[in-house]
């Protein structure tokens, strides 16, 4: 379909309004002449117009619209996966504490050993005296002397092979926490003679040193009465350790 072009047709209104114009003021000012041909204003004005409209150029047909590419729809996403939730965390066990820590006892001083008494020797025995006596006569039977059971008398020792004795001198300062120790070997020991002692008791602490830890106490025997009794156990300087018990104290009678 041809395009008109609006400024063509508008060049050829003006040129044809001027001529129409004139032609009507020259109809109307001149006489009409009856042998005169009067001008076809109209086709003359037609045939103008088709004459500007074949001089007016072609139209360049606007060019063909390039539509828009077609969108590419984005992929559809793909979701991430389901999270695995983390495992309950289990609490650790409430820590057992540890226990009370209970101090060694402080080490008691062992006494101060009183110094054994010097020895008094007994005196001279003088010449026998002879003192006559009036007897009497016995109301009753008389005693057999023999007969009365006394506490054996005399000292008795033993040399340790057992390592008892060295561990009692080593732990002297203990004081008489080593009286029921020293006792236990003196027992054994008595079993060898004739009257055993069954048991000490009254124990306390005579003597405690690095050399000799002694205690005083009672003894009861196997055989007679109770009677006072020392035990002890001795390191005689050489290296060699004895224990032993006697009925007296020394010294003393």
């Amino acid at each position: 379909m041809m395009t008109v072009n609006f400024k063509v047709l508008a060049r050829a209104l003006r040129l044809a309004v001027p001529l129409s114009l004139a032609a009507v003021a020259i109809a109307c000012t001149s006489e009409p002449q009856p042998t005169a041909t009067v001008p076809n204003v109209q086709a003359t004005v037609q045939a103008e117009v088709v004459n500007q409209l074949a001089a007016v150029p072609t139209a360049t047909a606007w060019p063909t619209n390039t539509p828009y590419p077609t969108a590419t729809a984005y992929p559809t996403s793909t979701p991430y996966p389901t999270g695995t939730p983390l495992p309950t965390a289990s609490p650790y066990p409430t820590a057992t504490p540890y226990p009370t820590y209970t101090p060694y006892p402080a080490p008691t001083a062992a006494a101060t050993p009183t110094p054994q008494p010097t020895y008094t020797p007994y005196p001279t025995p003088s010449a026998p005296t002879l003192v006559i006596q009036r007897q009497e006569v016995p109301t009753s039977a008389p005693v057999d002397p023999s007969a009365v059971q006394r506490a054996p008398l005399g000292s008795f020792a033993e040399l340790d092979t057992s390592g008892r004795a060295d561990q009692i001198l080593r732990t002297h300062i203990l004081g008489s926490t080593n009286c029921s120790a020293v006792a236990e070997l003196s027992q054994e020991l008595s079993r060898q003679q004739d009257a055993a002692i069954l048991k000490v008791y009254n124990l306390r602490v005579f003597v405690s040193s690095p050399s000799r830890v002694e205690c005083a106490g009672t003894a009861r025997w196997s055989q007679g009465d109770d009677s006072p009794i020392y035990v002890f156990v001795e390191n005689d300087g050489d290296g060699d350790n004895f224990y032993g018990y006697r009925s007296e104290a020394r010294g003393f009678n």
